[in-house]
């Protein structure tokens, strides 16, 4: 996804993520990775928020932090 489309999205837009991507749940008190999980298949769910390079997504009923780089919009041509 390029920085512009990055900028563009807004909570509850929707977004796709493939398999085997990584999703990070950290600590409020420091910035240390306190829970991971892998999608095991491609998932469509919703956008939530950006912070730097992370996004939050909603997976499984939580808000999950992952690398903005392995987020897609639904209808993306992505590998």
């Amino acid at each position: 996804m390029t920085k512009q489309e990055m900028k563009k999205l807004k909570g509850g837009d929707l977004i796709y993520l493939p398999s085997a991507v990584t999703l990070y749940k950290f600590n409020k008190e420091n910035p240390c990775v306190h829970q991971a999980t892998t999608t095991l298949k491609p998932v469509t769910t919703a956008f939530v928020n950006r912070y730097n390079n992370l996004c939050g997504v909603l997976y499984n009923g939580e808000i999950w932090s992952v690398n903005s780089q392995n987020i897609f919009l639904v209808g993306e041509q992505h590998d």
